[in-house]
């Protein structure tokens, strides 16, 4: 018998092999405010009851939202084609893409009384019956919506987008979400609406061309294609390379209650060079830019997650605001000197290191080894700029001490040290309110990826997961219209079991 040959060696992704384990010893994470290791994780939430289309869809036309954003929509002028059907009749037209798949799908779909006699109710419930008795007998065709979605739609979709996330706040808030709490809760630990999570995706163009001909190599033919002009590369974590257009989201949800999740603001962000992509923000910069609009709607916000796109100077200027903010921390980053504490012939060498700040000591063999000491607490104090320290204690022979260390940026942080050209101490990259591998740390993270689901959820709604649109505009209106459908099924789930704070 032939011996078999060995499997060949599996290939080790790149970003393994440039891990490399610390030049130093880490000790044992303590028990402290921050959980104990054997903290039971929390338990999982309720099962979201399944819903058909037509419950979705009459959630939808029965949004009073949905109308009220419609008000501002540009009307068609009278120079030019006519208007066949109001703004609203065209935004429920853009909602429900996301419901059947595609524009052609929904034309079909609007065309059959079932669903066009609930458009009817919907427009009768929330702006009278003289606007629905002037709807025509079906609902608009594919160029009826195609000329509307191009020359109209699409030129406004800035304003549907704020207008959107203002009602969407609003929303969230006549809900409970992003209120004070009755409970009196530790910093470390907010309650789940008080939360925010956010997150980006690359969103994939309906054709995956980035040339507009290419040959056949063996007949000489030469194709045309349709391509996305907006659409790029982007590299995902992982090293994963993704083409299409990228979007942010962030939002909220409730505790324990099955379809709650709110989505709160959506923008199409820069995933190119700034001089390729000038028009849009950068990741970082939008997520801040979004969530300081939020806050200032929203008092009560008290937390906000995000993935480790998120840099220390994205962080910065949100705990600033008053906001706890959690992130994974980037490997690599190496342990940063704080300050030597000094009390009588006690000395303690503190540094930064792995998120937290430890007791660097050299062992007799010469070796660093880095002891994270235990916070007692993650303490708040408001004013003008808002502060966050964690109080913790040196274990010390001769006395255990207390000590509370600043984890937001302080002004001698960002002076500029002459020799690097750099802020003398990016504090808010090294040191972190909350440590994430820590229990607390870990629910925070799972707070997280309700973003991964939003926009999984998103991808699904439509055939091979391509958005049928093209252009950063046109995919971020899809966006917004799958953002409607979700949250008029919040709101009505919302109006058969109330919210108890």
């Amino acid at each position: 018998m032939t011996p078999r040959k060995p499997a060949p060696a599996k290939h080790t992704p790149a970003t393994t092999l440039s891990r490399r384990s610390p030049a130093y010893i880490y000790g044992a994470i303590p028990d402290d405010a921050f959980g104990a290791q054997t903290d039971l994780p929390p338990p999982k939430g309720p099962e979201a009851p399944a819903l058909t289309q037509d419950e979705r869809f009459e959630h939808l036309v029965h949004n009073p939202d949905l109308y009220a954003a419609a008000a501002v929509l540009p009307s068609p002028s009278r120079v030019g084609r006519p208007a066949h059907y109001p703004p609203a009749v065209y935004l429920i037209f853009l909602c429900s893409i996301s419901l059947f798949g595609s524009a052609r799908s929904t034309a079909s779909h609007l065309q059959r009384p079932l669903w066009w006699e609930a458009v009817r109710r919907g427009v009768r419930a929330h702006q009278g019956d003289e606007a629905a008795e002037a709807l025509k007998d079906t609902g608009p065709s594919r160029s009826n919506w195609n000329h509307y979605f191009h020359k109209h739609l699409k030129p406004a979709h800035a304003v549907v987008r704020d207008t959107s996330r203002d009602l969407w706040i609003q929303q969230a808030l006549d809900h409970g979400m992003m209120k004070e709490s009755a409970k009196r809760t530790s910093r470390i630990y907010p309650e789940r609406h008080q939360v925010l999570h956010g997150d980006a995706t690359v969103a994939a163009p309906p054709s995956s061309h980035t040339e507009h001909e290419t040959v056949d190599t063996t007949t000489g033919e030469v194709r045309t294609h349709r391509v996305d002009e907006d659409a790029g590369i982007t590299t995902e974590g992982g090293g994963r390379q993704v083409y299409g257009n990228k979007f942010l989201s962030v939002g909220i949800r409730l505790a324990n209650r099955a379809h709650s999740r709110v989505i709160l603001a959506l923008e199409s962000i820069r995933h190119r060079s700034q001089e390729e992509d000038p028009q849009r923000e950068a990741e970082g910069a939008a997520f801040v830019g979004m969530v300081k609009h939020i806050i200032t709607r929203a008092p009560g916000l008290r937390a906000a997650t995000y993935d480790a796109a998120l840099r220390g100077v994205h962080r910065a200027p949100l705990i600033s605001a008053g906001l706890l903010v959690f992130t994974p921390q980037h490997s690599g980053l190496p342990p940063q000197s704080l300050h030597r504490y000094q009390h009588g012939s006690c000395k303690h060498d503190l540094y930064v290191a792995e998120a937290r700040v430890c007791e660097r000591r050299i062992t007799a063999d010469g070796q660093t080894h880095y002891t994270p000491l235990p916070v007692d607490e993650l303490e708040y104090r408001q004013g003008k700029r808002n502060r966050y320290y964690h109080r913790l204690t040196i274990p010390c022979p001769v006395k255990d001490h207390t000590l509370r260390v600043r984890v937001d940026e302080t002004d001698d942080d960002r002076q500029i040290d002459p020799t690097t050209g750099k802020k003398r101490f990016n504090r808010t990259e090294h040191l972190r309110q909350v440590p994430p591998d820590t229990p607390a740390g870990r629910r925070l993270k799972g707070f997280r990826q309700d973003s991964e689901s939003t926009h999984s959820r998103f991808d699904q709604s439509y055939p091979h997961k391509r958005v049928p649109a093209y252009g950063a505009n046109g995919a971020l209106l899809m966006y917004l219209g799958y953002a409607w459908l979700n949250n008029s099924v919040t709101r009505a789930m919302h109006m058969r079991a109330p919210f108890v704070t």
